[in-house]
């Protein structure tokens, strides 16, 4: 048989290294043999099932110039909505995840994608699913992809489909990779790995070691990253900045002597400092100080040990172990306060920094003023101290340790595969913020370590003003302004309160996943006219924990009001003590902008059996029937999904596939309790907000129906396949949208005293949407913003899949050009509803729409795709692949912005294998021509979790074979 035709004879389910955009590697005729197809339990099912199925091998990866994770998912083309780069600021599971790599299959969401190592369950977040990242690059010998809803063999998390890497476990020798990749403004990106491997016919050992480095980018260097706000209101602009915006406080009714807002004043040196003067409003462009690739060092292993305890049965045990570290993750100089109005925020005339402004801008502030409102943070174009970013922490430590016995009994008769697996990922995020109760102290000048403010003189001794205006900077950082108009006491003062002002917040999730498995497989006494009729059948027991442990300081359950000290209370910056109490402020802890967290600690024991025949009902004709029971026990309750599966081979050159399965997710643990805040972008405060979810314990599953029908053709020198697929969900499982809440709050006039006060639908909106205290109702002064987890509106999402590829055998090497993709025809969505069943707002189809904070729907393109061409012989190999990303709609931006442009980039790789190929070395060319990838209204810039933010990008790997 021919290498050619040996490849082909696989290819009717496994479609050849397509999701890269290279063909397959032609692989020994002993290792293809081996090769078990994810889909099925059945041990000798053949390579041509009904499934869809894409194999990548270890040569495909080289081919395309052994990427890294993330930039391996980002070329997937069934994958959309990524997490792998800067996502940090949008909702949609980036944010928080610094560091982190997922798949997401369809764009159906990354936890809808079940992730198996080895073909065991990996641990899984609620939000994002599995951390691939953890997985040692050197170690995968390939990965497959079942494109087709899975839950009837492998249960919840595999609505999607199914990922399994499947390791290196015959290496023998040693291998020693080294790489490195440079782009624009980087001191570039490394990568070391070693393989070993040893044993002899009854055990072998492998082990893989990784190291990479990864260096700091930041935005502020590169010209795309930061724009005008007249080129994107939405990148990076903040209006609360520092200098900021000044709102003058008088007497507003001379009869009662009430006092209120008389005017609104930018600070006089805004736009000298860097800052963006609009609407009278001054704003502050904070991704000069963020970073588009924060500084990263992952260490990873992995160790792997096979026994053959008799002929027939196999002892395999594997460890794994990672740890990811951002030592330096740079974010704003500081966070502007959630409460911008309340009298914490009060800076009386008499205040120095008041006084010099005036003496220095006569006129600037109306007759009559008493006080002023900053709407400032206490730190922005001046930077943090010393103008640097303020600094935070991200670590991720993985460990997994799985062992089993498989192999046959009774002569063969009956196969077995029992194995335990435990795995475990402990996430810590350190971000500083600022404290409510100091900031209201030192602007009333009784701020700093060595201040007591129930005894101390304000600004004598060692308490010292905060100044929220421009003369407290004597730089900005943002453009190098140097302020003329500087008072060296004020800034002074400024400097030594900065670090007081602030601490680090911690909190630390841990998630921890236990699995007992056990599978038989074997063959019915029943003859059909295709063969024998195959079974399997299997039982699983999953034990899921998740934890979530914040640090004293941030702990609800210690600290849960914004003010401790009994000074506050004299001084009229709180009413109470007792924040449950207070009219002026809630139980969201010590700091300004995040708020603080609840602990948690949960866990459930999940129970599942499966059953699976084989039928070849003729020899064109085979059937895969599978049906699964799970039981989550509690309100979840039990499920019970079958599927069908069917090949026709029409032909001898053409083969029909088609699977139909329901599928079942029960919530995540953290979906039914507890409160988590992230922080975004509010339109009608021109700024970030706070955004608390709360779980929900009356949330139901989420279902689904998933069908695949497919034609594949293998005629000649061609291989093709066309498959259309379909989910209909019910039930899906959401967060309500945060801008659907707020929008829907001003549609019903839920204003205290408005039309729709009082009704059932402004009764439910006024709890999710807090105002500044006074200004209820005006959505430019909102505070911050609840939303729980629920049930949303059923979704519905279809496309196609292709691919074709055409061998050219000629005298002078192998020639294989072809194409994949996938196209999405709708990603339909029910109506947005709230955990009390308000409208907030239409659904509709989401399909080729950037959906930024959209819910949990990520950006969908619907048409993605690449084309390819590689030319092998002898010892060398050349790859250019071209990949094509569609346009797609963003209606909420900016007229300039509402359509993301398409995107096409062109990638080259050489191989060539040297030294009797002990030596390999590999040259790559990532895009090629330097496309950018294209603009959108995001903070960005563009959109991070589809399209490659580095331009051209060149990468030189070598790798040595012992």
């Amino acid at each position: 048989m021919s290498k050619l035709s040996l490849r082909r004879a696989i290819a009717a389910c496994t479609l050849p290294a397509a999701m890269l955009s290279a063909p397959a590697l032609v692989l020994a005729e002993e290792t293809i043999e081996e090769v078990v197809v994810t889909g099925s339990f059945i041990r000798g099912t053949p390579q041509d099932t009904a499934l869809p199925v894409d194999v990548l091998s270890a040569q495909d990866l080289a081919d395309v110039g052994n990427p890294t994770i993330t930039e391996m998912i980002r070329n997937l083309n069934i994958s959309n909505g990524n997490i792998g780069e800067t996502n940090q600021f949008n909702a949609s599971g980036g944010q928080s995840n610094e560091g982190a790599a997922t798949i997401n299959l369809r764009g159906l969401g990354s936890a809808r994608t079940l992730v198996l190592i080895n073909g065991r369950r990996h641990v899984s977040t609620a939000n994002i699913g599995v951390d691939i990242s953890a997985i040692p690059s050197i170690a995968i010998g390939r990965i497959e992809v079942l494109k087709d809803g899975a839950a009837a063999l492998y249960g919840s998390d595999a609505i999607a489909g199914v990922t399994n890497f499947i390791t290196r476990d015959n290496f023998e020798g040693a291998e020693f990779r080294l790489s490195g990749q440079t782009f624009e403004e980087t001191d570039g990106e490394y990568q070391a790995g070693i393989m070993l491997g040893t044993g002899n016919d009854r055990w072998h050992v492998t082990g893989a070691f990784e190291y990479e480095r990864r260096s700091e980018v930041r935005l502020r260097d590169l010209d795309w990253a930061v724009r005008p706000r007249s080129a994107n209101p939405q990148g990076g602009y903040s209006s609360i900045g520092n200098p900021g915006t000044i709102f003058p406080v008088g007497v507003t009714n001379p009869d009662t002597g009430a006092l209120g807002i008389i005017g609104r004043v930018p600070d006089p040196a805004c736009e000298a400092f860097g800052n963006t003067l609009a609407s009278n409003t001054c704003f502050f462009q904070f991704t000069n100080y963020d970073n588009l690739v924060e500084q990263q060092d992952t260490y990873k292993s992995f160790v792997e040990a096979n026994y053959a305890v008799t002929e027939n049965i196999d002892f395999h045990i594997e460890a794994l172990y990672s740890r990811m570290e951002i030592p330096k993750w740079a974010t704003s100089p500081s966070y502007p306060p959630q409460s911008l109005f309340g009298p914490d925020r009060l800076v009386p005339a008499t205040h120095p920094g008041v006084q010099d402004l005036i003496a220095n801008n006569p006129g600037l502030l109306p007759d009559g003023t008493l006080a002023v409102y900053p709407l400032t943070r206490h730190a922005g174009a001046g930077g943090f101290i010393n103008g640097e970013p303020r600094r935070g922490e991200r670590e991720t430590d993985t460990y997994r340790l799985a062992t089993g016995l498989d192999g046959t009994l009774f002569d063969g008769q009956l196969g077995f595969d029992i194995a335990v697996s435990w795995s475990k990922r402990d996430r810590t995020n350190v971000t500083p913020d600022m404290y409510v109760e100091r900031l209201a102290l030192a602007l009333d000048g009784l701020g700093g370590p060595d201040c007591d403010p129930a005894t101390g003189t304000p600004g004598q001794g060692g308490c010292l003003y905060h100044t929220p205006f421009s003369n407290g900077i004597e730089q900005s950082f943002t453009n190098g302004y140097v302020n003329p108009n500087a008072n060296a006491d004020l800034v002074r003062m400024n400097r030594e309160l900065q670090p007081w002002l602030e601490t680090d917040l911690s909190t630390k999730t841990t998630y921890e996943l236990l699995v007992f498995d056990a599978t038989f497989d074997g063959e019915l006494p029943i003859e059909l006219a295709g063969g024998t009729v195959g079974w399997a059948a299997g039982i699983q027991t999953r034990n899921e924990q998740f934890s979530l442990s914040p640090a004293a300081i941030n702990d609800l359950t210690v600290n849960p009001c914004p003010f401790v000290n009994p000074a506050s209370v004299t001084l009229g910056n709180t009413d109470t003590l007792d924040c449950t109490q207070s009219r002026l402020t809630s139980d969201t802890g010590l700091f300004a902008f995040l708020s603080g967290t609840f602990p948690a600690d949960t866990e459930r024991t999940v129970y599942g059996a499966f059953a699976e025949l084989g039928l070849p009902i003729s020899e064109r004709l085979n059937a895969q029937l599978a049906v699964r029971f799970e039981d989550y026990g509690g309100n979840v309750g039990s499920t019970v999904d079958p599927k069908l599966a069917l090949r026709f081979q029409a032909t001898d050159a053409i083969t029909l596939r088609g699977s139909v399965s329901t599928t079942f997710r029960g919530p995540p643990q953290n979906f039914l309790e507890g409160r988590s805040t992230s922080l975004q972008f509010t339109a009608p405060a021109n700024a970030f907000k706070a955004v608390d979810t709360s779980g929900n314990p009356n949330l139901e599953p989420e279902t689904a129906l998933a069908t695949n029908f497919g034609i594949v053709l293998d005629k000649g020198n061609f291989f093709g396949s066309l498959d259309y697929w379909r989910f209909d969900f019910e039930n899906p499982l959401q967060v309500e949208d945060f801008n659907a809440v707020v929008a829907a709050y001003g549609t019903n006039a839920c204003t205290p005293g408005a039309a729709g006060d009082g009704s059932a639908a402004c009764d439910a909106l006024q709890q999710q949407v807090i105002f500044q205290p006074g200004s209820e109702g005006v959505l430019a002064q909102i505070q911050r913003i609840r939303i729980n987890y629920i049930n949303g509106g059923d979704i519905t999402t279809s496309g196609i899949d292709w691919f074709g590829q055409y061998d050219f055998e000629t005298d002078f090497g192998l020639l294989e050009v072809g194409t994949q993709g996938t196209y999405t025809a709708e990603y339909d969505v029910g109506d947005f509803e709230n955990f009390s069943g308000v409208f907030l707002a239409a659904g509709g189809d989401f399909a080729g729409n950037l959906n930024d904070n959209r819910n949990t729907i990520t950006p969908i393109t619907d048409l993605q795709g690449s084309v390819f061409a590689r030319f092998s012989r002898d010892a060398h190999r050349l790859t250019v692949t071209g990949r094509y990303w569609g346009e797609y709609d963003d209606e909420g931006a900016i007229a300039a912005l509402q359509t993301i442009d398409e995107h096409f980039t062109v990638d080259v790789n050489y191989n060539v294998s040297l030294m009797e190929d002990k030596l390999g070395m590999n040259v790559s060319v990532f895009n090629l021509f330097d496309n950018l990838a294209p603009r959108a209204q995001t903070d960005l810039n563009y959109d991070p979790y589809t399209h490659s933010p580095f331009g051209r990008m060149i990468k030189v790997g070598l790798t040595y074979n012992l």
